[in-house]
């Protein structure tokens, strides 16, 4: 969950989506049967977001026999800041469904939802205005001109809204994936006073409370669904600390471990001291805590993870399951190989089923034998009657398939359950954090964290993707912390910068200094002090926001190395309005990032790495070679920028047929700009045969040149500079060039043509007036 902080300036959207899409990330491809293998989804709020960023399952499933191979996903599914009327709005149903249909082994998918609704409001619970945000905080202001007559109602209705829509989500999950189960995890008491001082503490946290009784009868009137309460939880581990007393939230003297009521799944259970559990009047142990709020430590939420596998998830992903059918074949005999999670027996010919895709729709074929190859793999084949359609199989379930240590069925007790259609290899990522310069590492680190938060970066005009990642132009001039938020480029791909950085860095003989380029240990020296001044700036190596927000120190270091002012002006806001928002307390020291000063040109290396810098010292600037190698890739463009041989061509100049050209924009334009190449003052179009390519890019290609093609080139584009507050259209040119056709011209007529041209250029022309 997210509740107000201190951070001002930034928008609380702003830094929701910063600090979210940096927190999670999900790398190497993988078939279905290998490990690790993806069994649990996590889908909802920030308590989902924490536990896929700490790992909080994947660590504790090893404690668990045989579930060390199984992991969790849900970087686009766990989202920081999540309401569940907003998640409906924006059809978050659909991200379920494909994230269900992308990973067939999932089996259990872990909701945590709630927690946002009540602190900062939810739809559908003023009955006279539907679309009205209610939150805790109007329950508990004067009743007078509201629909409730008390604050009990009030929490009521809420809780009832929120329900609601987390049934709408639960329901979604088991009609797409029928033979799922859902855990249903609720919070735990805060480690904050109230902001609003019309409720205390406890009335707070058994508002909490309420919302999540309510969505246990979700489950309570549904199969293959469960509640688990956690309410008292970390109070009982780590005990209640007097620390603060006599404020209000901590009991006089220490209470140990143990001693407050853990808490109870059910309150019918014989041995339920207290329902839900713990002491709500009291705060749950800062110790617990990362951010004196709600968000637990890592520790905290292996312990959450941990009581869920105890209740329900350890059963559920004992039982045996298909794991992967692989097609082996496809002649007249057709072969699958099914993989189930753990060594099954009873596997027969009635536990398939196969199809293929014939021209008159879905046709049935017959399963003539099933061959086990080991106690958990078995050989499917089928009789294709001469047909060469591509065919797939169903792992159908009656019960008749079970586990041949426990006698567990497949998928558990009741027909259906290990129901599985998926044939084939699937892919899955799953990111290792990067190394301190692993640009490409990072940028694709964020870039798989940012995907729960795709909507929310469309407003702040950003994506993480390494393809359209550009955040580093002129802030003050072309940015706005405003709705609508934008943070501006500079016009080159972020990625495509760091990379230079990267190729110097592995090239520790480079010395471009004889043309007045960089060196590496130039490169060198100024990013072990950028890397080490974020670092300080972040709360060190190893930190807590080093863990938390991996990769983001690599990201900041290569925009300060980079070392124009546009660049290193981003680093310092995202550091600054990182160290001030207290829902994050990492223990950053933003003091501790070095001032930006474009005298110190041993730190800052714009000079050499800026927009406008020149690496190579051959007299064009990295954007003018940016602008010109673009088209050619990521690898050309760092080439050209570290080679003073390689430089651009403006184009002009004369041709043959058949002769390629490329005319490129040599000045900057405004990175948002549109295009419009020009031959002759008449606007040219993109040919859908490839001849000519990027007439709306700051790069024309014309790949065989024609007669016809001769002429004046010219481009309208839009200046960097604003002015008026407009950025005013500019035009680039005119480039001239010349085609010749010299294909009819007989041999001696070229040799004459050139001998004239060079007599041309000796004087031959007072030669020939004399005659």
């Amino acid at each position: 969950m997210v509740t107000k902080g201190k951070c001002s300036g930034f928008s609380r959207t702003t830094m929701t989506v910063i600090l979210a899409v940096v927190l999670v990330a999900v790398t190497g491809v993988v078939p279905a049967s290998a490990d690790p293998t993806p069994r649990i989804l996590l889908a909802g709020d920030s308590w989902t977001g924490f536990m896929l960023a700490f790992r909080s399952f994947r660590e504790v499933l090893q404690e668990y026999e045989g579930l060390d191979r199984w992991i969790e996903v849900g970087n686009r599914t766990a989202e920081m800041g999540a309401r569940v009327f907003e998640m409906l709005d924006r059809n978050f149903q659909q991200t379920l469904t494909e994230e269900l249909t992308r990973y067939p082994n999932i089996d259990v998918v872990v909701i945590t939802l709630g927690g946002n609704d009540i602190l900062r409001g939810s739809t559908g619970v003023d009955p006279n205005n539907f679309n009205r945000k209610v939150k805790l905080d109007h329950c508990y202001e004067s009743s007078s001109g509201q629909p409730w007559s008390e604050p009990s109602e009030c929490v009521e209705w809420l809780a009832q809204s929120v329900k609601e829509n987390v049934s709408i989500l639960v329901d979604h999950i088991l009609s797409v994936r029928p033979d799922v189960r859902v855990a249903i995890l609720s919070y735990d008491y805060g480690a904050r006073l109230p902001r609003n001082p019309a409720y205390s503490l406890e009335e707070m946290h058994l508002a909490f409370v309420a919302v999540q009784e309510r969505i246990r009868e979700i489950a309570l009137s549904r199969d293959r669904v469960e509640f688990i309460m956690n309410f008292g939880l970390m109070q009982n581990i780590y005990g209640i600390p007097s620390d603060g007393y006599p404020e209000p939230g901590f009991p006089e003297e220490d209470i140990p471990a143990g001693v407050p009521p853990y808490p109870c799944n059910d309150p019918a259970e014989p041995d339920c001291a207290f329902w839900p559990g713990g002491f709500p009047q009291y705060l749950s142990p800062m110790s617990s805590y990362i951010d004196q709020d709600i968000h637990l430590t890592a520790e905290g939420y292996a312990h959450i993870a941990r009581r869920a596998m105890d209740l329900h998830i350890e059963e559920w992903l004992n039982y045996p399951k298909a794991m992967e059918i692989l097609p082996l074949d496809n002649k007249a005999t057709y072969q699958f190989q099914v993989t189930f999670s753990h060594p099954v027996t009873g596997v027969d010919l009635s536990d398939f089923e196969v199809y293929i895709n014939a021209k008159s729709g879905m046709k049935s074929m017959d399963v003539i034998n099933v061959q086990a190859i080991s106690d958990d793999v078995y050989l499917v084949t089928v009789d294709m009657s001469g047909s060469e359609d591509v065919a797939f199989i169903k792992v159908l379930d009656d019960d008749s398939i079970v586990r041949i240590d426990t006698g567990a069925p497949l998928g558990g007790p009741g027909i259906g359950n290990g129901l599985f259609v998926f044939n084939g290899d699937y892919e899955f990522f799953d990111l290792p954090e990067a190394e301190d310069d692993d640009f490409e590492g990072a940028l694709g680190f964020l870039y798989m964290a940012s995907m729960a938060y795709e909507h929310l970066l469309g407003e702040l005009g950003l994506s993480f993707n390494p393809d359209y990642f550009d955040a580093n132009g002129n802030f003050f001039q072309d940015g706005s912390l405003d709705k609508p938020i934008s943070i501006p480029g500079n016009g080159i791909l972020d990625l495509w910068e760091f990379m230079v950085i990267d190729a110097v860095l592995k090239r520790p003989d480079l010395d471009l200094s004889a043309t007045g380029g960089l060196t590496y240990q130039d490169v060198r020296t100024a990013w072990d002090l950028n890397i080490d001044s974020v670092q300080a700036a972040l709360g060190g190596k190893g930190g807590l926001a080093d863990i938390i927000l991996p990769g983001l120190d690599t990201v900041l270091a290569a925009f300060y190395t980079l070392g124009d002012k546009d660049s290193s002006t981003l680093v310092g806001i995202l550091v600054g309005q990182l160290g001030d928002v207290d829902e994050f307390p990492t223990n950053m020291d933003p003091q501790a990032l070095t001032p930006y000063d474009a005298s110190n040109t041993v730190q800052f290396l714009s000079r050499f790495l800026g927009l406008g810098g020149d690496a190579d010292g051959d007299g064009w600037r990295n954007v003018q070679e940016y602008q010109y190698f673009f088209r050619d890739g990521l690898e050309a463009y760092v080439n050209a920028v570290l080679d003073p041989n390689i430089k651009p061509n403006n184009g002009e100049g004369k041709y043959n047929i058949g002769d390629f050209v490329r005319i490129a924009l040599m000045d900057r334009p405004y990175f948002k700009s549109t295009f419009q190449w020009y031959h002759n003052g008449v606007p040219i179009e993109s040919n859908k045969d490839g001849r000519i390519i990027g007439a709306d890019t700051f790069a024309l290609d014309i790949t065989s040149l024609q007669p016809e093609d001769s002429g004046s080139y010219t481009c309208t584009y839009l200046s960097p500079i604003k002015t008026g507050g407009t950025y005013p259209e500019k035009t680039y040119g005119p480039i001239v060039i010349s085609v010749r056709d010299t294909s009819g011209m007989p041999a001696g007529g070229v040799v004459t043509l050139s001998l004239l041209v060079l007599g041309l250029g000796m004087g031959g022309v007072r030669v020939f007036r004399k005659k």
